[in-house]
């Protein structure tokens, strides 16, 4: 694990339980976890090369329904070139509730992968990514719609064929996701989604997802079965195939059995 992204995980954890101690009569709630996982999937798409993966998350939401937050996982060099193997989140928005569990939630959030980027056509291209979202939440069904913000979504800047630079800036993505409780500390999670990216629509991908949490006390335990239909190739030129340094290449979509164990602080 990179020393950097050690040291951040210490000082979510640390932070996490300093501001909780200390703002139980504050506007703000504060909350943080730290979660152990078989793989890092991103709407279906491994981030870790398959591998286990360590993340933390920093949350801090105001009674007005203002909420501020901070990911950080660990990530492959694969995936992001010449970085640290880090990918930090930081995110906001504003919760408009009604009734009970209901809500629209407005925010953005923002991809920072620390030094990773690549040369491409004689310009510097990094994978540095924001995305704008627009979800309804109605007791245990989501629906959410993002929209990309950066002229190059995660680095995505040429066309795989020609070789041509694009902008992918308006690439999308819609989800819909159920949560019901089946008993009483556990939960069925039920996910589909669809990604399209703007000038490149051989990327375009489906993902589903089916799997169960288990809450227990401060710790939650998840298994999930997960599959996305991003091609690997076409004849022979690579889609969703991410290559490590010494030229092995992993097809990063497919299917895939995730689970994981996750404490709140």
């Amino acid at each position: 694990m990179p020393r950097t992204f050690a040291h951040l995980l210490v000082s979510l954890a640390i932070a996490s339980w300093a501001a909780g101690a200390a703002a139980q009569d504050a506007p703000w709630t504060l909350s943080g976890n730290l979660t152990l996982a078989s793989d890092y999937r991103f709407r279906g798409l491994t981030q870790t090369q398959k591998r286990p993966v360590v993340q933390g998350t920093f949350d801090g939401v105001h009674s007005s329904g203002l909420y501020l937050g901070l990911f950080a996982s660990s990530v492959s060099q694969a995936a992001y070139n010449n970085g640290s193997g880090t990918e930090i989140d930081v995110y906001g928005g504003y919760r408009f509730a009604w009734g009970d569990g209901n809500n629209i939630d407005a925010g953005i959030v923002t991809y920072w992968f620390p030094g990773a980027g690549f040369q491409s056509g004689g310009r510097h291209i990094d994978y540095d990514t924001q995305e704008a979202k627009l979800a309804v939440n109605l007791g245990s069904v989501n629906v959410t719609g993002w929209v990309g913000l950066s002229k190059h979504w995660f680095g995505f800047s040429a066309d795989p064929f020609s070789g041509q630079p694009v902008a992918t800036r308006g690439t999308s993505y819609l989800e819909v996701n159920w949560s019901p409780e089946l008993a009483p500390g556990l939960v069925l999670n039920l996910h589909a989604g669809r990604q399209h990216l703007r000038h490149l629509g051989d990327y375009d991908f489906t993902d589903v997802k089916i799997g169960v949490t288990k809450q227990y006390k401060a710790w939650s335990f998840s298994v999930a079965a997960m599959h996305n239909d991003g091609e690997a190739a076409r004849g022979a030129v690579p889609l969703w195939t991410f290559f490590d340094a010494d030229g092995t290449g992993k097809h990063v979509a497919g299917s895939a059995l995730v689970v994981s164990a996750s404490q709140t602080f």
